[in-house]
């Protein structure tokens, strides 16, 4: 989906519901930034969470202040705040791409987290034992997960307690 201001696209991962319509309980998606950046959608009642997936440094100026400014870059932590705040994002390349974790404030929480699997690193076990909506995001590389190849920009969603998988 082409951003309102056209200085980028969204490709959804997935939602709820999945509709197609701007209202969400909570969406993942990857974003592509297109120079030099531009303002942020706001989305009233939503905790959003970005990470860098393939860039170098995503500016984000915070309520128009000069002051206020946040880097984001592909070692940086997962970046947290509420839909509301305004945001403008500078880039100083061609493109960005970026992955986007958004939650309906009154009836979902997230959390993301970034891990660094090296191919020489013993197997990871995970399991949905909360029951929560889990999603594994390959951000760099490949990822094999169950014995099933992924590459960079796929997800595994894990729904119930039942589903493990190791990675």
């Amino acid at each position: 989906m082409v951003w309102k201001n056209g200085r980028g696209f969204t490709d959804e991962i997935d939602r709820q519901p999945n509709d197609n319509q701007e209202e969400l309980d909570w969406r993942l998606s990857m974003a592509t930034i297109k120079y030099p950046g531009g303002p942020f959608s706001i989305f009233d009642n939503i905790d959003r969470t970005l990470s860098m997936i393939d860039g170098q440094d995503l500016i984000l100026k915070l309520n128009n202040n000069t002051n206020d400014v946040i880097h984001i870059d592909k070692n940086s932590s997962p970046y947290s705040f509420p839909g509301e705040i305004s945001i403008t994002c500078q880039i100083h390349e061609d493109i960005l791409i970026d992955f986007n974790v958004m939650t309906k404030r009154d009836k979902f929480r997230h959390t993301v987290e970034r891990i660094i699997l090296k191919k020489d690193e013993n197997p990871m076990n995970i399991s949905n034992l909360n029951k929560d909506i889990f999603f594994v995001i390959v951000a760099q590389g490949s990822l094999e997960i169950n014995e099933n190849l992924m590459r960079k920009g796929d997800a595994f969603k894990l729904i119930d307690d039942k589903q493990s998988i190791q990675i």
